[in-house]
């Protein structure tokens, strides 16, 4: 039996309980197990003595069912795994015995949100059921540009179709029941230039290299943290968490112009601490909300680590095979730091993912961060190039997230890659049973993985495919390109052979479908053979499955982009 995620301890047996529906006698009133198919077969729910959060048992022998938990989440970690037992077979359950908690404490999801998909409640809320099902505990939604309509800000954000402060109240309630922590990410510092585009605002940034301002804020100037306290004034009270992500990543632009005498005399990487101690300040002591911030300045600078305050929670990040968890996660404990690891889908820049790339990538961050102490993990997926990956292609990467975190397995990696073997295999059953509803003998979550892999046929680059980004950065394709776009055409034309010979849910089989005709037609315009009917045809098919998840802004970002070079 494949469960996702695995438990620590499981031990099936070879007999088997004849079940007929379930009666739940639990000592306290848990909504959920209520939700379970009515019947006669007892299901005995009861708090135990665990030390552990989360901690949960299940023992199933001929009496009937045996749930013991340490918490109420650890009763609905319980409540997950046991739905997953069920409806492998509802009626023969076999005899087992699991002892089951998380390698990691937090398991969070970040969803970029602000750099072309905006998705409607709805689909925030499928995506909610899906992350607690695979035990996530944390859900991150990622804003850089006016996706929320903040209070003070409305001239901003009136024309963009924002996500409303009811929507994201009566999302975080919806997470609430489902045991996710729903945390605002908005950044801080660089990533700002949907805000220093505005007139008002501009006089803040930092000049770029162009002469114009950039996406940085200037540090030195009073302005830019009232600016950032007005933004937290105006989005925090949606939120019930008690962590703020201030993001603080890539400020690109520091040291140049405006602020390059003082870094100059003072050092990046003190200026950089200076700011990021203000920002935390007014995060922790205005808002009394616990911060996080990503490394990336810091591990460039990283005699600042000392600088840190205990108070913050460091977000180590690196979306490579060959990122260093071990090294920087070790840094990270033998200064006290609290910090979580953050990998990535690898979906993002690459149209439909990196698949090798992510598994390494989430697994050596799991296991790092389990090893060295990292009090969480948060799987991320940007939105970079108008966010053209479909959801359901990005749920492989999701489920990898949800069981390495929770079961990492070993940080031995002779054993290591053994285990990522079994979970591959099981994440692949599990996508097809239970999220795409595969309905034929052949997997479509392996054709999955395989369509994201085209990336091996063509030269290795970092955090993204060389197709997506001749598309992206204008890049010429000379002959060398060409060799390798034939090869990508020829395979992903035999991967969209093999969908049309699979058979899952309608709305699954859509989207990817289209995901690999975006591959398809890219390579075709690139090398100047493209039909123009066809890529209309593809145009019309993504903006109607966008509109099913998401807000219409954005939607036209990555058309246009092909358009581009038609």
């Amino acid at each position: 039996m494949f469960l996702v995620p695995r438990p620590q301890k499981l031990n099936v047996k070879d007999e088997f309980l004849k079940a007929d529906g379930f009666k739940i006698s639990c000592d306290k009133d848990f909504p959920f197990f209520a939700s379970l198919k009515k019947g006669n077969t007892v299901i005995d729910v009861k708090k135990a003595d665990y030390d552990t959060p989360e901690r949960y048992e299940i023992e199933i022998d001929e009496k009937g069912i045996s749930v013991k938990y340490a918490d109420d989440e650890a009763a609905y970690r319980a409540y997950t795994t046991l739905k997953q037992i069920i409806a492998h077979d509802a009626v023969n359950i076999p005899f087992l015995e699991i002892e089951d908690e998380p390698s990691i404490k937090n398991r969070g999801y970040m969803l970029d949100i602000s750099r072309g998909k905006i998705p409607n409640l709805e689909y925030l809320k499928t995506l909610c059921d899906l992350l607690s099902d695979l035990k996530y505990n944390q859900l991150q939604l990622y804003m850089e540009s006016f996706v929320y309509e903040y209070k003070g800000f409305e001239e901003y954000w009136k024309d963009t179709q924002p996500l409303t402060e009811k929507e994201i109240k009566e999302l975080d309630a919806y997470c609430k029941e489902r045991y996710i922590n729903l945390v605002p990410l908005q950044n801080s510092f660089g990533h700002m230039g949907a805000w220093t585009a505005k007139k008002e605002i501009a006089p803040l940034a930092i000049t770029g290299k162009d002469g114009k301002p950039s996406q940085t804020l200037n540090p030195f100037l009073p302005g830019s943290l009232e600016l950032i306290d007005k933004i937290y004034e105006g989005l925090l009270p949606a939120f019930s968490s008690a962590i703020l992500n201030i993001g603080m990543d890539e400020p690109h632009e520091l040291g140049l112009n405006e602020t390059k005498e003082e870094c100059d005399k003072r050092g990046v990487g003190n200026v950089y601490t200076e700011y990021l101690n203000r920002v935390i300040d007014l995060a922790s002591e205005k808002y009394g909300m616990t911060p996080m911030f990503f490394d990336d300045i810091v591990f460039k600078h990283p005699e600042q680590l000392a600088n840190i305050p205990k108070n913050a929670i460091v977000m180590q990040w690196g979306y490579e095979t060959e990122h260093h968890y071990d090294r920087n996660c070790r840094l990270l404990s033998e200064q006290g730091l609290r910090f979580y690891v953050c990998p990535g889908t690898s979906m993002w820049g690459s149209l439909t993912g990196r698949m090798n790339n992510m598994v390494v990538n989430i697994t050596n961050a799991a296991e790092n961060g389990a090893y060295y102490g990292a009090e969480g993990f948060l799987l991320t997926e940007w939105g970079d190039d108008g966010h053209p990956q479909m959801p359901y292609t990005t749920y492989f990467p999701l489920a990898v997230g949800g069981y390495a975190s929770w079961n990492c397995g070993n940080h031995n990696n002779e054993i290591a890659y053994g285990e990522r073997r079994q979970m591959l295999y099981a994440v692949t059953e599990y996508l097809d049973k239970f999220v795409y509803g595969t309905k034929s003998e052949r997997s479509v979550a392996d054709i999955v993985y395989r369509m994201g892999n085209f990336y091996i046929m063509e030269e290795l680059m970092f955090n993204g495919t060389q197709i997506n980004q001749s598309l992206m950065r204008r890049h010429d394709v000379n002959d060398v390109r060409k060799v390798e776009m034939e090869r990508i055409l020829k395979y992903m034309l035999d991967i969209r052979a093999e969908l049309d010979r699979v058979d899952a849910k309608e709305n699954v089989m859509d989207e990817l479908k289209c995901n690999c005709d975006i591959v398809i037609v890219l390579a075709k315009v690139l090398l100047g053979r493209y039909d123009k009917d066809e890529c209309e045809k593809l145009f019309k098919e993504y903006r109607r499955l966008w509109l099913q998840k998401n807000h219409e802004a954005g939607s036209e970002l990555f058309p246009d982009l092909v358009k581009g070079w038609m």
